[in-house]
């Protein structure tokens, strides 16, 4: 067991810019445990919870630990002691001064032994700074989006996340929703919306895909634009989002990228690579699959429908 400052901790926490949703998430417990330990209700506690509390606000241990002791008294409880005399030490003859033939008095000794500590602390200088330290455990996050869309059909937004942290790592993940579009389902479910902002706190590891669908209404033309960023663990900055960023309206299915009005073999794959066939989608998968199945397709917008060529 340690015993945390809890007035540090949430001073900390607050000068980081981490709510205690995203302390609860690193550390896995509730975010009334969080404000309990902040308001000193529960000073003390496991060492573990207190070592991933530190690695949740970036701090060692050490730094939210609480060190204030109580000093015990120092007086003596022996009455003898109070009356014994104090005794004064005859003063000690001064010591004798070092022999002028000491090998470091002799002429160019001294420049010799100053010569050789600056060459010391070169060499280690240079190994304490060109030494290459430890790789920082970085999170990147490449959006994949179709270039067009039909106003009124769903449209998937893809964010492949990437961890080179072997272990899972905390992210917070940020998306913007186009103006003109409402969302309409993520996977996983988002901690929330905010503005317009679609955001996730959670733990990845290795890759992994989240992806969200949105609509326009049917009347909708123009482009839509996407931007977004991401912030895990180990970086004090937020990360943009790369790879497509914009897709405009059109009068084919999303997953025909080529807009040739056809699913081929590899664009049907593309969608399977990033979406598992047994996991819960609301993506419209029966009818992507009866396009690739078919010659083509053809979309007739005053029907607002899809028809398939046998």
């Amino acid at each position: 067991m340690v015993k945390i400052d809890g007035a540090k901790v949430r001073a900390i926490r607050e000068q980081k810019g981490l709510t205690q949703l995203y302390v609860a998430t690193v550390v896995e417990v509730t975010t009334d445990t969080v404000s309990r330990w902040e308001n000193k209700r529960y000073p003390t506690i496991k060492k573990e919870n207190g070592l991933k509390l530190a690695e949740a606000l970036e701090v060692d241990l050490s730094d939210i630990l609480d060190i204030t002791e109580v000093e015990e008294s120092a007086g003596n409880d022996d009455p003898a002691a109070e009356k014994e005399p104090l005794r004064v030490a005859s003063p000690s003859p001064p010591a004798a001064a070092p022999a002028a033939s000491a090998w470091y008095g002799k002429p160019g000794h001294l420049g010799l032994l100053i010569l050789i500590i600056a060459v010391i602390a070169t060499i280690w200088a240079g190994l304490h700074y060109l030494a290459p330290g430890p790789a920082l455990s970085r999170t990147t996050v490449t959006r994949i989006v179709s270039p067009h869309f039909i106003p009124g059909r769903p449209l998937p937004v893809f964010l492949k996340i990437t961890s080179s942290s072997p272990e899972s790592a905390s992210i917070i993940l940020k998306e913007e929703v186009p103006p003109g579009s409402t969302l309409t389902a993520s996977a996983p479910p988002s901690s929330g919306t905010q503005g317009g902002t679609i955001k996730w706190l959670t733990k990845v590891t290795g890759s992994q895909l989240f992806y969200y669908t949105i609509t326009t209404d049917p009347s909708f033309s123009g482009t839509l634009s996407f931007s977004g960023s991401i912030r895990d663990g180990n970086d004090s900055q937020e990360t943009e989002v790369d790879g497509s960023s914009s897709s405009s309206v059109g009068l084919h299915h999303w997953a025909d990228t080529d807009g040739d009005n056809r699913i081929s073999d590899e664009e049907i794959l593309e969608v399977y690579d990033l979406v598992a066939n047994d996991s819960p989608s609301p993506l419209d998968l029966d009818l992507l699959e009866e396009i690739w199945l078919g010659e083509g397709y053809l979309w007739h917008a005053d029907q607002q429908q899809f028809s398939i060529i046998e």
